[in-house]
């Protein structure tokens, strides 16, 4: 049975997270009216950031616009490879602003 509130879209949207002060880039692969999965790019960087972690997200639009929002990590999993470690991560959208409410009723 289905557990999420709102439908998933399917989409690839370029975005990075910031957690204190460490950047991670990545590519939003699914989203929905509250939430994010989304996977970085490989990196040597540590990961300074657990479940319910308060992380900025910046995404950009196909539109060209960039966003930037407040989420929480709600889940992770990291896996390391010779090249470095990559995240998935599932998160929520704290307050999303209308600009990605819009959006994502575009889709």
């Amino acid at each position: 049975m289905e557990k999420r509130r709102h439908k998933r879209v399917i989409d690839n949207l370029d975005a990075e997270i910031t957690a204190g002060d460490m950047t991670y880039a990545g590519i939003i692969m699914n989203l929905s009216e509250d939430g994010f999965y989304m996977v970085t790019a490989t990196s040597n960087k540590g990961v300074v950031f657990g479940n319910h972690t308060k992380i900025k997200l910046k995404c950009k639009l196909p539109s060209g616009k960039s966003l930037n929002m407040n989420c929480e990590v709600k889940w992770f999993q990291t896996k390391t490879s010779p090249y470095g470690t990559s995240l998935s991560m599932g998160m929520e959208i704290i307050n999303p602003p209308l600009k990605y409410k819009e959006f994502i009723r575009s889709l």
